[in-house]
């Protein structure tokens, strides 16, 4: 069974209403299997908190068919997908392409559509009707509810609902079921930063079980057709005994899970450490990973670990292989908004207050191979002496448009964009020959 979680607009409410259908499904006893729409970090961290496992991203720009199909693969009792944005709002609006639309059309998955109710009753069937009707086959089959003001509120809305479209409601959630979570420039704080978040959910879920109706939700998810094996294949060149150093802590933790899950069964022996209180990196490394995450947060404590700074700097100048995304690069330069980082790549990185990039990208690396990415920051860097680009950048949305990237010093390869290769031995190589 497997259920899309889809929105009419971004702040309609389906981040709370996916987090509280999650909650709800595992109270009564479900092994639920999250997933994300789009490339987003921070949303999987809050599913894997409520679901106990890891929230994996569907990404039809990031990822093939084949990939898609093989993570939607699970023994969970049932798969909920959070949408992206609106539902049909992607790269562009003629084909719709990378959007949450797009997605349920690739993985015949059955939608619930999120509305908010905020002020409208018959009004909000006819913002239904719309979504519906305007793809002939919109892969809409039953609606959300949200921001209710009450029963007697849900009872007009869901019999309006059903008149226009035909379509059934599962049930609502009240202004009062909202998920309170604080949030930054680049969306929510995360799932780790917020240390009452499972207190806040289990007390909002008792309250959202009492207005949600699971069973149609249930009944919806089981209209969703079985994927089988022949669908969902990869193939990944092993690398056993690989010892890869992986940053994690507070400062980066923007990992899509099924990353570094391939690289564990290609055989590499992943060692975690911490930029911002290890003294210094694990030994006997045969590579370094820095992925995104806030060092421009954590600026002062990345500082002061000197230890740390000059440990990766040493390793980096003797040959270490390292491969540094978005805050990894920021890390890797001289500095974030004068506070003094690792000094590897000749950059200095500042924060503004706008993005400075945003979007699905195309990558053309120097040595021939073309990947798709995405990138997401506020950070500008600035070169400070003679730096190599690797990559030359191709924004999707507006192909005449393209950058260089990918800051290249020793065997050192670091750049804002976001890549996903959990199904790319080819990419893989290239970060850890």
């Amino acid at each position: 069974m497997r259920l899309l979680v889809a929105g009419t607009g971004s702040g309609c409410g389906k981040t709370t209403a996916s987090i509280l259908l999650m909650a709800c499904l595992k109270r009564r006893g479900l092994d639920v299997a999250p997933y994300k729409v789009g490339p987003d970090y921070i949303d999987p961290g809050f599913h894997r908190r409520v679901c106990g496992r890891a929230s994996y991203n569907l990404d039809s720009w990031l990822m093939d068919e084949i990939e898609i199909n093989r993570l939607l693969m699970n023994d969970a009792d049932i798969s909920v997908i959070e949408g992206v944005m609106g539902y049909y709002d992607g790269l562009d609006t003629a084909q719709m392409r990378c959007s949450t639309w797009e997605l349920a059309r690739l993985t015949r998955t059955p939608v619930l559509l999120v509305v908010d109710a905020s002020g409208g009753a018959a009004s909000v069937a006819a913002t239904v009707k719309g979504f519906q009707t305007l793809k002939p086959n919109s892969g809409i089959s039953g609606v959300l509810v949200n921001r209710a003001s009450g029963e007697r509120h849900y009872d007009l809305i869901k019999q309006a609902v059903k008149e226009y479209t035909g379509l059934d409601c599962a049930g609502y959630l009240t202004k009062q079921a909202a998920i309170e979570l604080p949030s930054r420039h680049l969306g929510l704080v995360t799932a780790r930063e917020t240390p009452d978040l499972m207190d806040r959910i289990n007390e909002t879920a008792v309250m959202a079980e009492q207005t949600l109706d699971l069973d149609k939700v249930i009944s919806i998810a089981s209209e969703a057709p079985v994927i089988v094996p022949a669908e969902a294949t990869r193939c990944l060149a092993r690398r056993d005994g690989f010892r890869l150093g992986v940053a994690l802590d507070e400062a980066f933790h923007f990992y899509y899970d099924a990353n570094i899950e391939a690289l564990k069964d290609m055989g590499m022996e992943l060692v975690f450490f911490s930029p911002v209180r290890d003294a210094f990196l694990p030994e006997n490394l045969d590579g370094l990973y820095i992925g995104g995450g806030y060092p421009e947060v954590y600026a002062e404590q990345l500082e002061q670990n000197a230890g740390m700074r000059k440990s990766i700097k040493t390793a980096l100048e003797n040959g270490l292989r390292c491969y540094g995304e978005c805050g990894g690069l920021m890390y890797l330069g001289e500095s974030i908004d004068g506070r003094e980082m690792c000094g590897v790549l000749p950059i200095s990185c500042r924060m503004t207050g706008r993005l400075q990039r945003f979007g699905y990208v195309t990558v053309e690396d120097r040595t021939g191979l073309v990947f798709p990415a995405h990138e997401f920051h506020h950070a500008f860097a600035e070169p400070t002496g003679d730096a190599m680009c690797a990559y030359k950048v191709i924004k999707a949305s507006a192909p005449d448009k393209s950058w260089a990237c990918g800051y290249e010093k020793y065997n050192t390869l670091a750049a804002f964009a976001h890549v996903y290769f959990a199904h790319r031995s080819d990419v893989i190589g290239r970060f850890w020959p």
